[in-house]
């Protein structure tokens, strides 16, 4: 991972924190509207897995630029799979089953 590139990658994970906040917030009305068990809890879940991606991604920019202030691990690339793609690839999973739960209808109501 290049260095150069570590705000612009910071910036497109507020983004989807932002993002997901934002679905929370509205699927949580809808759901209380709609009467439409609690599924915008997983989108908790989904914003903590996008934090846990932003504190890691900090931890590898920071390694790359101090490469003798931190552990090893923090350089291997299993960690960083496990700790950054991971978390990434579960909070997209669990946004998107979440989103479409709540808000599939506007699809059917389209035709």
């Amino acid at each position: 991972m290049n260095v150069v590139l570590g705000s612009p990658a910071v910036v497109s994970l507020i983004a989807a924190l932002y993002m997901l906040s934002i679905f929370l917030v509205l699927s949580r009305r809808l759901g209380a509207v709609t009467k439409m068990k609690p599924y915008y809890r997983g989108l908790y879940a989904a914003v903590g897995l996008v934090a846990i991606a932003v504190f890691v991604h900090f931890l590898r920019t920071t390694s790359l630029l101090n490469s003798s202030a931190l552990p090893e691990i923090l350089n291997s690339e299993l960690f960083y799979v496990l700790a950054y793609y991971l978390p990434l690839a579960l909070a997209a999973t669990i946004g998107l089953v979440v989103v479409l739960k709540y808000w599939l209808w506007l699809f059917r109501e389209h035709k």
